[in-house]
């Protein structure tokens, strides 16, 4: 279990950061992680699947609505316990009204879980090169080897291959090393000229050797090859091994966000 987190904590800068292209990064990993259990409750994107993405199982305020809050809370509860999963919420500068994260602690919903997204401008840079092999595969493929690889549950590899399979956009997924039993992988979809990165991971006894890095920049080239202007993805804020990845790759933080509900994940 996590620890609780104040969101006065974060810089301000972050918190409340409201760019355009900021916003673009805020599309793109919600447009990465649609999912059919789902519904709109008053200017709440009510997410309920079993994902191992937790925006795909967390309420995203994309509008202030009108009804009073309790009820739009008792709409939403019912959702979730049907679904099995505790009613969380996903904070960001873009959830309407202003006041909501407040309203939400005033009613015993805890903070939590700290993410940063980060973005960085795309240029022409020499071709990246690998002496271990690097495969392109399709979204089934991807969704079934990298879950195996996450150490998920069969119930929620079978809900991300879905979700993965239904993406309208182009994609490109890699896996890293053997094909069946990779040692990395990390995937990278297009919203328009930005290229989100999803799925980044390392088997944890292979860290600490480039792995990583050498997905990300290999997705980084094709994205760039491919048309898009900046690449962006979201990471724990307390993950300063991949924080300092990102950073030493060209990417600097941009927006915070975190979670709430009642009991802390």
């Amino acid at each position: 279990m996590g620890a609780a987190l104040d969101p006065a904590s974060i810089p301000l800068a972050l918190r409340e950061l409201a760019d355009p292209l900021a916003a673009h990064a805020e599309d793109a990993g919600l447009n990465a992680t649609q999912v059919t259990e789902q519904a709109l409750v008053d200017g709440w994107l009510v997410r309920f699947a079993n994902s191992r993405a937790k925006r795909a199982r967390s309420i995203n305020a994309i509008g202030a609505g009108l009804l009073p809050l309790d009820e739009k809370l008792e709409r939403a509860q019912a959702l979730y316990q049907a679904a099995g999963l505790p009613l969380t919420f996903r904070i960001t500068p873009f959830s309407p009204p202003a006041g909501l994260d407040a309203e939400l602690a005033a009613r015993g919903f805890i903070a939590f879980e700290e993410s940063r997204v980060m973005i960085r401008a795309l240029a022409p840079a020499a071709p990246v090169l690998s002496e271990l092999p690097l495969h392109e595969v399709g979204a089934r493929e991807f969704s079934e080897t990298a879950g195996a690889l996450y150490g998920d549950d069969a119930a929620r590899i079978a809900v991300d291959t879905a979700r993965n399979l239904a993406f309208p956009g182009q994609g490109i997924r890699l896996l890293l090393g053997e094909r069946t039993a990779p040692l990395a992988a990390g995937s990278l979809l297009f919203d328009g000229r930005m290229a989100g990165l999803y799925g980044l991971h390392t088997r944890s006894d292979m860290r600490g050797r480039g792995y990583a890095a050498l997905i990300v920049k290999t997705l980084l080239e094709r994205a760039q090859n491919a048309g898009a202007q900046h690449a962006c993805l979201q990471v724990g804020a307390g993950n300063a091994a991949a924080r300092a990845l990102y950073h030493k790759l060209g990417f600097t933080d941009r927006y915070a966000y975190w979670y709430r509900a009642r009991q802390i994940e």
